[in-house]
């Protein structure tokens, strides 16, 4: 008996080993999965070179082996398929054949995600696999319609199409799709019709539903009355027409929903009361942003959500006292764009976990709560656009992760925060419009800095020399202050002003150029650089280095006192679209470079003590008579002065310093007729007034006219008579 156990016992081990040794040693993929693999990467275009085709080489016999390919571990076929991103700087779309991968029939899992997919050729083919279970085609630009099997697979659980350009009906989709759906994400396309809610009452697996941004969808789900048999936890309808033919109300089958995390009702124009309920019936992330809704923040009640944004509704009243108890996991707060008054409450500043602030575009008053800014977590602190007072930071304030500071048009006083020093990772500073006072001259370098306003104070000193180090600068803005000094010649090694280096900011940022304040975000922003010193009192000549800041678009160096001659390097600014020099002191002739700049289109030099004849070139063409005005010596259209041939010496001949003393002098008309009147009042009475003071001369005088009076008399009677 032990004979025979011990024997099926050593059968059934050698069994074990060698389908162990089958596993372990197997050849790899399957010849026809792995030549589908092939076309399907080589249609991506990868070239010879590429590193793509370099790591497919290295294991070409195994397809199991490549990256983002999984293998079933008992029989080698390809289950799952997880391409992400591997095409994203690619300018050339993809147009993906899906015939290719219904070759793979033990697939379960297509994830093509940004891969800049333009279009799908044979897109119902893949319906052939029986097996797939998640589909996710999302951040692409795929411009199809959905085929209507896409949805009833058998088996499918997830089908995600988000951020394409899909389009097409989007109720006939959903009302044949799978009943074991469980992830639905539509969001961000261009899907249409008339969607109710009802057709959905069924799909009882349902988790995530995203129709959001689909801007030409209506959906309803009021009418017709349904009973939902799901649980939803991730609800996305921004944007999507909600309930406009119902009356633009909340949802109401969401009060049934007790496993929400995510709930995203933005930009529907729905009207009502504050929600109180869904502050305690949403878990996680809350947004009611851009709607309609009236009253004030509750204060009883407590809620575990970690981000919520009600910004750009119509809440008034303050907000509540005991902030910290009512949403302790606070992790982001919008609120901005309301009509919120009174002071920040304290007890914001015992969040532990905030860290990101909008409270703009209130009527919020008083100062900035210590806490908030003491040993803060905070990345983004926005309370710009209120009636605020006080210093704007804390003296001791550190907020060592923080990226952008906006606290402009407020009433804040004092000097300069000195503490965002300790803040060595910001990107935008915008303390604009307020009544700052002192000098900048302890700021650290910040290397990250891309935006630094602060015009419309009354900060004054020189400008701070370590803007010379800041070399992702993209935005300088010191207007209308009190600086004084020279301008930093060292502003050359900025790297996005001399290179096309990309932008460090999603956040709109407000600049004026051209004389119109413009708001830039999204492409414009990445695109726009400027510099603005105008109204201040900055002295001395333009530096030359200017010049090497290829990608600047806009200087403005007007209202100041500049001297010297305007830099001839400015030729080497190709990308500059305005330009203003005006109310300085600059002398010396416009440079006739700078005609030349085809994409300058704002041009001012008025009020300086410029002369010459202006450039003609067809972008000069452009400029107004107002842009050259205030230059007595300057000359040629559009001014009405015409040039003579002594107004340019641009020969190089030299110029004798008094004449053209005397000829600047005798060319104002006060002092060139002041001089003609006084000559002609010394020539008068130098003659009449001898004879006024002496007999003796005056008879000469007279016995003189006598004798030419005869002497005419004489020839005109006597000899002519004759």
């Amino acid at each position: 008996m032990n004979i025979f156990s011990t024997y099926n016992g050593m059968l059934l081990l050698f069994i074990v080993m060698i389908t162990c040794c089958n596993i372990g040693f197997n050849h790899g993929c399957m010849d026809e999965e792995r030549t589908a693999l092939q076309e399907i990467t080589e249609s991506m275009g990868y070239g010879h070179d590429s590193y793509e085709y370099s790591y497919r080489s290295r294991f070409f016999d195994d397809c199991c082996r490549w990256e983002g390919v999984h293998c079933s571990p008992t029989n080698s076929q390809v289950i799952e398929i997880y391409f992400y991103f591997i095409k994203e700087d690619s300018e050339e779309k993809w147009f993906l054949d899906m015939s290719l991968f219904s070759k793979l029939k033990q697939l379960q899992a297509l994830h093509l995600v940004g891969n800049n997919i333009g279009g799908l050729d044979n897109p119902d083919a893949i319906c052939e696999l029986a097996n797939l279970q998640r589909l996710d085609l999302s951040i692409n630009s795929i411009e199809e319609e959905v085929p209507p099997c896409w949805g009833n697979m058998p088996k499918l659980r997830t089908l995600d199409l988000s951020k394409n350009e899909f389009r097409g009906n989007l109720t006939s989709i959903l009302a044949n799709i799978s009943k074991n759906i469980e992830v639905i994400d539509f969001s961000h396309n261009l899907f249409e019709g008339f969607v109710p809610f009802s057709i959905l009452a069924n799909l009882s697996n349902l988790k995530h539903l995203g129709l959001s941004y689909n801007y030409h969808l209506q959906v309803e789900t009021e009418d017709p009355i349904w009973h939902p048999s799901f649980q939803v936890q991730h609800l996305l309808l921004a944007d999507c027409n909600l309930n406009h033919q119902s009356g633009q109300g909340i949802p109401r089958f969401l009060s049934t929903q007790y496993n929400l995390q995510t709930l995203d009702l933005s930009s529907n124009s729905l009207v009502g009361k504050f929600p109180t309920w869904l502050l305690q019936n949403v878990s996680s992330v809350l947004s009611l942003r851009s709607n309609c809704f009236v009253g004030q923040f509750p204060e009883h009640f407590q809620s575990t959500l970690s981000t919520l944004d009600i910004s750009d509704n119509r809440f008034d009243g303050h907000l509540p006292l005991h902030f910290d108890l009512i949403l302790p996991q606070l992790f982001e707060f919008n609120a901005s764009s309301n009509q919120f008054s009174g002071n920040i409450p304290l007890s914001v500043g015992e969040l532990k976990h905030l860290e990101r602030v909008d409270l703009s575009n209130n009527r919020l008053s008083g100062p900035v709560p210590v806490g908030l800014t003491q040993n803060s977590p905070l990345w983004y602190l926005n309370l710009s656009n209120n009636s605020l007072e006080g210093e704007p930071l804390a003296v001791n304030c550190n907020m060592p992760k923080l990226h952008w500071l906006l606290l402009h048009n407020n009433h804040f006083v004092g000097e300069f925060p000195a503490c965002l020093s300790n803040s060595l990772s910001l990107r935008l500073i915008d303390v604009r419009h307020n009544d700052l006072l002192g000098t900048i001259s302890s700021l650290s370098v910040l290397m990250q800095l891309g935006a630094f306003l602060v015009g419309g104070n009354q900060i004054s000193g020189n400008l701070p020399k370590e803007l010379c180090e800041m070399q992702m600068l993209q935005f300088l803005d010191f207007s209308n202050n009190r600086f004084s000094g020279n301008i930093p010649p060292c502003l050359h090694k900025s790297l996005v002003w001399k290179n096309k280096n990309q932008a460090n900011s999603w956040v709109p940022i407000d600049f004026t150029t051209k004389g119109i304040s413009r708001l830039y975000q999204g492409i414009p922003l990445t695109l726009m650089t400027g510099i603005d010193f105008s109204v201040n009192t900055l002295v001395g000549a333009i530096p030359q280095a200017i010049g090497e800041l290829s990608e600047l678009h806009s200087l403005n160096l007007s209202n100041n006192h500049l001297t010297g001659h305007i830099p001839t390097s400015f030729k080497e600014l190709n990308n500059l679209e305005s330009l203003d020099l005006s109310h300085n002191n600059l002398t010396g002739h416009i440079p006739p470079e700078i005609s030349q700049m085809s994409t300058l289109s704002k041009f001012s030099v008025a009020f300086n003590n410029l002369r010459g004849s202006i450039p003609s070139s067809t972008q000069f063409s452009t400029f107004s008579e107002s842009d050259f005005e205030g230059n007595p010596e300057l000359c040629g259209e559009p001014l009405q002065r015409k040039c003579s041939g002594n107004d340019d010496d641009d020969d190089g001949r030299k110029e004798n310093p008094s004449e053209k003393a005397v000829e600047g002098v005798f060319d104002k008309p006060l002092i060139f007729y002041s001089f003609v009147f006084i000559s002609y009042s010394l020539g008068f009475w130098g003659f009449i007034a001898p004879l006024y003071i002496s007999t003796n001369w005056r008879r000469k005088y007279f016995a003189t006219i006598d004798r030419w009076i005869e002497h005419l008399f004489y020839i005109k009677f006597f000899k002519l008579g004759t």
